[in-house]
């Protein structure tokens, strides 16, 4: 009775890994045919997040604001400093 179950698993794995190497040839093809493969980058107003948080709105009303996570918005403020700081310029020169 066991030799059965065992004779099923092993033809279940070669399928298995099978249908993975086919998976990652078609993967492979698309990328040289120039398909871009997973999800698409989101499109950000970084210039309207750094102002939002220039203006002093909190991380979570700019995230509502742009309908994106609070972890989207962290890490375009973190991703240029520099730009933040020439925004605060911007404001109190206005």
């Amino acid at each position: 009775m066991c030799g059965r179950y065992g004779i099923i698993g092993a033809i279940a794995e070669l399928e298995r890994n099978l249908i993975i190497e086919r998976v990652r040839a078609g993967m492979r093809r698309a990328r040289l045919e120039g398909q871009r493969i997973g999800r698409r980058p989101l499109e950000l107003d970084q210039a309207a997040i750094y102002h939002d948080r220039c203006r002093g709105q909190s991380i979570r009303e700019i995230a509502k604001g742009h309908r994106i996570s609070t972890a989207t918005v962290q890490r375009v403020l973190r991703k240029s400093p520099a730009q933040t700081q020439s925004l605060d310029t911007m404001d109190k020169s206005a």
